[in-house]
């Protein structure tokens, strides 16, 4: 890591962290105009898919938000036979990956997802999860500079979806610490190239990461939240929409701090 940046906004654009954190709809739905939606990508031969998905005209005589979580389950027989690898594929592509987004809250989006879609519930019960989800996001990340990923894909908000979740990952493995560690590390990894490319992130996409490493640090430091502003302590756990200078310097200083 090259060292602390305090304000990322104004070392590419000059602008300022509320504009950099704002959430933008229209940034929003100007990322999947014309792009492959999650349920859209392609499915490994063999896998497991969804055999309703939106666009399919049994999809749209759905009436209710029930009838549409109800299609989406994974069979039961199926799901412990999954690779975690498959099970993050399909996980990736539910219909309704998306829909923290709706939720001022993002724990409470969070929260949601877990209790309506039985893929994700038996994902974060793998050992190997951590490590999965680090790895997918590192190589998310590390494509960025390739246009190719802008125009094909619905990238800036797969990124921070993969933030937010990486979020909920709670060490199950033996060195809870370190392995804490490693989430932090990743996310980390990511802000510094989101830096890079601000234009592709301006909506969302900082908020995320601010997000995610706000709830690992709260799990390794428990004093993070008394070191916030206390205007904003709340929301750097709740959405990551952070408006001033004083909460992302302590977010990127302890970052820094704990991965060392």
């Amino acid at each position: 890591m090259k060292g602390i940046i305090k304000n990322p906004l104004e070392r590419k654009q000059g602008g300022t962290v509320k504009k950099l954190c704002m959430i933008s709809v229209f940034c929003l739905v100007a990322c999947i105009v014309n792009a492959q939606l999650p349920w859209e990508l392609p499915v490994k031969p063999g896998t497991w898919d969804y055999p309703v998905k939106p666009g399919m005209e049994e999809w749209k005589q759905f009436q209710t938000t029930e009838e549409m979580v109800r299609a989406c389950q994974i069979p039961e027989e199926l799901l412990s036979s999954l690779s975690t690898e498959d099970l993050m594929d399909i996980c990736m592509r539910y219909p309704g990956i998306w829909n923290f987004y709706a939720f001022q809250n993002t724990n409470d989006g969070l929260d949601q997802l877990f209790r309506e879609f039985n893929g994700i519930r038996e994902l974060y019960k793998r050992k190997d999860v951590a490590n999965g989800m680090i790895d997918r996001y590192m190589e998310k990340i590390q494509s960025i500079s390739h246009d190719s990923a802008f125009e094909k894909r619905f990238f800036s908000i797969s990124v921070s979806a993969l933030e937010i979740l990486l979020s909920r990952i709670e060490c199950i493995e033996s060195d809870e610490k370190e392995n804490h560690k490693k989430v932090l590390q990743a996310l980390v990894a990511g802000y510094e190239e989101k830096i890079k490319y601000p234009e592709h992130f301006m909506g969302n996409g900082f908020q995320t990461n601010f997000f995610s490493r706000a709830n690992v640090i709260s799990k390794m430091d428990r004093s993070f939240v008394h070191r916030l502003p206390q205007k904003t302590n709340d929301t750097a756990l709740s959405s990551g929409m952070i408006t001033d200078e004083q909460t992302v310097n302590v977010i990127n200083e302890l970052s820094y701090q704990l991965i060392r």
